[in-house]
């Protein structure tokens, strides 16, 4: 797979990286578990993307991280494990490359379908994922229908559950950008979104990466 071009070194996005390496630390042998490994997919294609979000992502990681300490020292399973907060163990750093490359990958081709979402859906999904009184599942309805809205300009070309991947991540790169407060609700809409309806393509992908 084409692994694009390096991401971006900047300061800001330092916390962003120990998100990653933290969370491939703390998975388990058999791999990464769905939410973990979804995290890490939609965090690199932020991070790839071509976006102004490098204060919110380094913000969000530290969240993240900060969620992965706390699950570590609740689960009696996982607090049992040795934990390394130097070099990431080998098995772990592949998949972390995997993952960031397959980041990177989409993110690029995201960038070419970029121009077939209009800006009035970016401003209306933005209005809805802003709006307090809606539930968990109705921000999932919602990004659903701007899915929906949007599958006539997937790639002809592209097998349907790679465009609807790309374009439901970049759905999510484009509401951030617009009111970029919306970054860690988008993240979690997102992630929980892929989880339920492609996650069986996640998987696989990453699986056929790392044969």
């Amino acid at each position: 797979m084409h692994s694009g071009g390096s991401l971006d070194a900047e300061p800001a996005v330092v916390g962003a990286t120990q998100f990653v390496s933290w969370t491939l630390r703390v998975s388990n042998g058999s791999g990464l578990e769905a939410e973990r490994l979804t995290n890490l997919l939609v965090f690199g294609f932020l991070q790839s993307s071509d976006c102004n979000l490098h204060r919110e992502l380094e913000a969000l990681g530290q969240e993240l991280e900060a969620d992965l300490e706390d699950e570590l020292q609740t689960d009696g399973s996982r607090a049992s494990r040795p934990f390394y907060r130097g070099r990431i163990q080998p098995d772990s750093e592949s998949q972390e490359e995997i993952i960031q490359n397959i980041a990177r990958h989409l993110a690029q081709v995201g960038d070419e379908m970029d121009r077939s979402i209009q800006p009035t859906l970016v401003s209306q999904l933005a209005a809805q994922f802003a709006n307090a009184s809606l539930s968990e599942e109705d921000r999932r309805n919602c990004l659903a229908k701007a899915l929906d809205e949007v599958k006539t300009a997937f790639p002809q070309d592209m097998e349907s559950d790679k465009a609807k991947l790309i374009m439901t991540m970049l759905l999510a790169k484009k509401v951030a950008s617009h009111a970029p407060s919306l970054l860690c609700d988008v993240f979690h809409t997102t992630v929980n979104f892929i989880n339920q309806n492609l996650f069986s393509y996640v998987r696989n992908l990453v699986r056929n990466e790392m044969d």
